[in-house]
């Protein structure tokens, strides 16, 4: 999608959460999993790239020691709809006997964090919370894997903003926008 459509289509969303009332939900979070993980000296994950706004937000309200890393494991590619996850890089830190925090943007149907959480559990992580701004409400969920830590609900509709993108724009968005069900 060139950035003249992206343009006109964010023109036809509907605002779901206000700025505020996200930066509300990220304090909240960050409040929630420093009382539980700040004794762990935990190993953050940032889940490429719907996870790096959440992350740089958290990490701005933590003040406990913490290692920083990143994966890139995505299913959507760009694109509106998920396909199976796809590797593009492996975290660099050693996993071994650490508490891991998984990080991202959207739990949607549970594939991605599932491949995280196995990959981290088999390289020897103790523990494994995540994390996630935003989780939609649907019948389509994987029913063995939930999030620990979940800031805001949403219906099942196609979500942008505050990290997650319209066909690769509008991640940069302080505020979380809804596309009417005829433009997806």
């Amino acid at each position: 999608m060139q950035a003249d459509r992206a343009q006109q289509v964010h023109q036809t969303a509907d605002l779901l959460f206000a700025a505020d009332s996200v930066e509300q939900s990220i304090a909240e979070l960050a409040r929630r999993v420093e009382a539980e993980c700040k004794e762990d000296f935990p190993l953050v994950l940032c889940v490429m790239n719907g996870g790096l706004y959440l992350t740089g937000q958290l990490l701005r309200h933590w003040e406990f020691p913490l290692t920083l890393d990143y994966v890139h494991a995505t299913r959507y590619r760009l694109a509106t709809l998920g396909k199976d996850v796809l590797w593009k890089a492996y975290p660099q830190n050693e996993i071994r006997d650490r508490n891991v925090i998984i990080v991202d943007d959207i739990f949607d149907q549970g594939f991605t964090l599932e491949e995280v959480k196995s990959y981290c559990l088999k390289h020897g992580a103790r523990k494994c919370s995540s994390v996630f701004l935003i989780r939609k409400t649907h019948e389509r969920k994987k029913a063995d894997i939930q999030p620990d830590f979940v800031g805001l609900e949403c219906g099942d509709c196609y979500v942008y903003g505050v990290g997650m993108d319209l066909n690769g724009h509008f991640r940069n968005l302080s505020s979380i926008y809804a596309l009417p069900e005829k433009v997806v």
